[in-house]
This record gives structure tokens, sequence and C-alpha cells, in this order.
């Protein structure tokens, strides 16, 4: 096991001690499948090019969902707009001194350099603690509907920003929010591009094998099928034909593992960081240098 590998483990052992007791869907694992509430979830965005953060209610069949969107730089509509999502467990819009959010650390002080729109997004759950939030996903209907309420509200962001925009909407973001974009491409496929960073599409899986089973209770470990049945959309992923994904791995993820990963993006190239999960995440240079290249493409697609 190498030093990425390490942190991996070193990172989920923590998270293990700061949530405590609570573990994630030990209450329920009763849940309908993400991709069957995703379509159907439905929130209202009014404008996604006005300054400031935007609390929305997410309607969905498992019940409503506060998120937010907050659009960080405008540079106008003739520029491509990424809207990007955070990670799990962030608090993507703390910008203080100890911030270290992964949207913090590719956007905030780059902007100069960025000709791009930039729009963040906002899970349910991620303007509280470590503890409350994981107190949340002890129910697995709670992970399902929070995911689908963030692919409603890439939909959302996207479907206004087309009515203000001729150039290029491009859904991005990191672990959970890669999760969220191709959870969008499978569900809704609108977007001119994705760019799933640390993520892929068979989504159970990850709390089934990787070392993330570590924050899973027994009683849903117990039942792995039904958490794949839940979670999984590489199906659903794979059978839309558009040629408009742009995935990056890491090779030593030890969370988003990249053998298991890997194999949802048949017939796309994928690019590979030589990190693991967290120090894949931590690499920002690298991960905005590879977001900005999928932008260009996108507005010269071949």
């Amino acid at each position: 096991m190498n030093h990425h590998e390490l942190v991996d483990v070193a990172a989920i052992r923590l998270g293990g001690l700061l949530t405590r007791e609570e573990k994630l869907f030990e209450r329920s694992v009763d849940a309908p499948a993400l991709v069957d509430v995703a379509p159907d979830a439905e929130v209202t965005v009014e404008n996604a090019t006005a300054a400031g953060q935007h609390a929305v209610d997410v309607e969905t069949p498992l019940g409503t969902f506060e998120a937010a969107y907050m659009p960080w730089q405008w540079r106008g509509p003739a520029y491509p707009t990424v809207v990007y999502h955070h990670g799990s467990g962030e608090h993507p819009f703390e910008f203080g001194r100890f911030a270290s959010s992964s949207f913090h650390g590719l956007f905030v002080g780059h902007e100069a350099d960025l000709p791009i729109n930039i729009v963040g997004v906002r899970a349910p759950f991620h303007d509280r603690s470590s503890t409350e939030y994981a107190r949340a996903l002890g129910d697995l209907g709670n992970f399902v509907g929070m995911c689908a309420s963030s692919a409603a509200l890439f939909e959302a962001i996207r479907a206004d920003l087309a009515d203000r925009s001729e150039a290029p909407v491009v859904l991005a973001g990191v672990s959970l929010g890669g999760f969220a974009a191709n959870l969008h491409r499978a569900c809704f496929g609108t977007a001119d591009r994705y760019v799933p960073l640390l993520a892929g599409a068979a989504f159970g899986e990850l709390f089934v094998s990787s070392v993330y089973r570590h924050l899973v209770a027994e009683s849903a470990l117990r039942r792995p099928d039904r958490l794949r049945d839940v979670l999984d959309f590489t199906d659903e992923f794979r059978a839309v034909e558009a040629d408009d994904c742009a995935p990056l791995l890491a090779r030593y993820d030890r969370i988003v593992e990249y053998d298991v990963q890997r194999s949802c993006y048949e017939g796309f190239p994928v690019a590979v960081l030589e990190k693991g999960h967290v120090t894949g995440a931590l690499a920002a240079d690298a991960v905005r240098a590879y977001l900005l290249e999928a932008v260009r493409d996108a507005e010269s697609p071949a």
C-alpha cells in the first residue's frame, strides 16, 4: 500500500471518529432506486447568474430537501459556464481563513485566470456538522433524496442558463459531485459536457467494497445487493450514446476505486491521476487544468 492509499484509509478512519457512533444507513435501507427518483425531482431556479447564495427546496418522491446554489463568477453569456458540485461532507460556501473545500481550492483566488462563468451547487445536509450529516444519512432514503436533489438542481440551473447564454454548460464535480454529474447524464442528459472527477456510476459498490464500507452500518453491509440495486446506475449511464463525458480517476484511489469505476466509462478515454482519492482531490492545479481542457473541448467539439 503506497502513501496515497494510506491517506485514503486514514481519512476514512478519521471520518469514523468524527461521526462517532453514527453509521451510514443504520436506520433503514428501504428506498427506491436512485435513477427512479432523480427524474421526478423538481426545483425552481429563478436566475442562475444573480450574485449571492440562494437556498432552494427540491421536491422529490421522498420528500422536500433543501439545497443551494451560488453564482461565483459571471463573465457574460459569451463564456462557457461550469456548474460545480462539491464532495461529500464539504461546506462549499464557506470562504474563511481555514476554508478547505474543493470549490475553494479550484476557483477562489484563481478567477482572473479562469475564462469561464462559475456556479457552485450545495447538496442537502451540507450546511451542518459532520455528525449531523452522518445522522441524516442513517436512512438510505435521505441519501437517495440528497443525490436526486443535486441532479435536479443541476438540471434547473442548466435550463435557466440555456435561456441566458449560447455558450456550453459543463456539469462537473468531485467525488459525490462527480456521481451527481453522472446521475444527471443518466437521467437528464441535457448538458453540453460532463466532467466527473474521482467518480463513476457504480455508486452502491463504493459503500460495499471500498474502504468507505467502514463508515456503513453492519446491518446495511449484510445487504450488499440492496445497496447496489438502489444506488448503482451504470446501465443507465452507459445507455446514453452522446460523446459528452470527460472522466478523471485516480489510480490509487481506495474510495472511488479505479478498477471498479473505470468499467463504467466504456467507450470514453479516462484521464488518470497517479494519486489516491484524497491526494487527487487536493491536487487542485492538476484538476483545474483538466477541467479547463474539458471546457475548451466543449466549446470546440470534434
